[in-house]
């Protein structure tokens, strides 16, 4: 049976430059509803879910990324 391949492991270009777009896009969206558009200071301790949330989407995108660089390389030789 043939495994199935999914777009975290096997970005394609557009995947990648999608998910990079969608990601920028949500993380300046989320930082600016922590900080009130920039006009408080970023309090932590009452924002943790946010910022937890910013991480462990950052860290999928360096995944994201990574494979595809990866894969690219691997294709080319």
């Amino acid at each position: 049976m043939k495994q199935k391949t999914n777009w975290v492991q096997n970005p394609t270009k557009t995947q990648l430059i999608i998910s990079l777009m969608v990601y920028l896009n949500s993380v300046v969206i989320m930082f600016a509803a922590m900080t009130d558009f920039f006009t408080e200071p970023l309090d932590l301790k009452v924002n943790m879910v946010l910022v937890f949330l910013n991480i462990a989407v950052t860290f999928t995108m360096i995944k994201v990324v990574r494979n595809y660089f990866a894969n690219l390389k691997n294709s080319k030789q």
